[in-house]
């Protein structure tokens, strides 16, 4: 490589890290080097990295403390009391997918967003993502908001603290996360999506994520497990109708729904997948993000 393409790929380098901060600083954390390396989204190597973090160090924009990396001149609040309650409620998720994994629809129970990066506060709920067999997604859904409300761990607009949130469900099919995640997919979707941890089913959420286009070319550097993918079978044609039933029902119901016309939603509703967002953060955090980014 001549001297020039190398100093090109280390401003590169460097710009690609100071992306992936500024995302997290608009999520007020920091970030260890391996975490950080693995969700940089430009093929490098860890000493080119290392090189260019030290670069961004001596020039005032990174700073380095206690073993994490953030920008210079940005609120970070106490990491040690966040994750704390991070551990709390994951805790609970994980107690409480000892009962969900016995319903054999279920494939996968991920933790996502606020409480899978550990951004978490008194008020915070736990957001899952459910995988199911194919044929299955609705009669899930049905059987687990019925359950969760009727034992009162499901959110509502009065209580969500400590509550489970079940806007998210996929089936084993996978779908095309760029098209079906979120309305605006730069710098939140690959980081939102890998930071998920998997509380059950693990083996079936890698594989969606490792098989997806979208996130093979955001994640260069990310040391994927080894995975196998399976589409499970449903079986029983009549569970296959009352699925369908549901599926037909839910889309009526979501569609007369006034918050679901509302700019800033973001729905799908298909028989592989259910994705509620009816006042999708995406662009502000888009907004957020470009505005920090711009002062590095």
């Amino acid at each position: 490589m001549s001297i020039v393409r190398a100093q090109l790929k280390e401003q590169q380098v460097s710009s690609a890290i100071l992306d992936l901060l500024a995302y997290f600083a608009v999520m007020h954390l920091k970030l260890d080097f391996d975490t950080l390396y693995s969700y940089l989204q430009i093929k490098t190597g860890e000493l080119v990295a290392r090189k260019q973090l030290r670069s961004l160090i001596r020039q005032g924009k990174v700073q380095y403390r206690d073993n994490l990396y953030s920008l210079k001149g940005q609120h970070y609040p106490s990491q040690k009391s966040m994750r704390a309650h991070q551990a709390t409620l994951l805790k609970k998720a994980r107690r409480w997918t000892l009962l969900f994994r016995l319903v054999p629809s279920i494939k996968s129970v991920v933790v996502i967003n606020s409480t899978a990066y550990g951004n978490v506060h008194s008020g915070s709920d736990i957001d899952l993502f459910i995988i199911t067999t194919p044929n299955r997604i609705f009669l899930t859904k049905a059987f687990l908001m019925y359950f969760l409300k009727l034992i009162k761990q499901l959110e509502n607009q009065q209580v969500s603290a400590g509550r489970f949130s079940l806007g998210m469900f996929l089936t084993t099919k996978g779908a095309r996360l760029d098209k079906d995640m979120m309305k605006v997919n730069n710098p939140d979707l690959a980081p939102r999506m890998i930071t998920g941890i998997p509380v059950y089913g693990a083996d079936t959420w890698y594989g969606i994520l490792k098989n997806d286009p979208y996130l093979q070319t955001k994640l260069p550097n990310y040391i994927w497990p080894k995975t196998s993918i399976r589409i499970h079978g449903s079986g029983i044609k009549l569970l296959d109708k009352l699925d369908d039933i549901g599926y037909r029902r839910h889309l009526s119901h979501t569609a007369s729904q006034p918050k679901t016309h509302h700019p800033d939603a973001f729905i799908r509703v298909r028989p592989d997948i259910i994705n509620l967002h009816h006042k999708s953060r995406s662009a502000q955090i888009a907004e957020k993000w470009l505005s920090i980014r711009s002062s590095y």
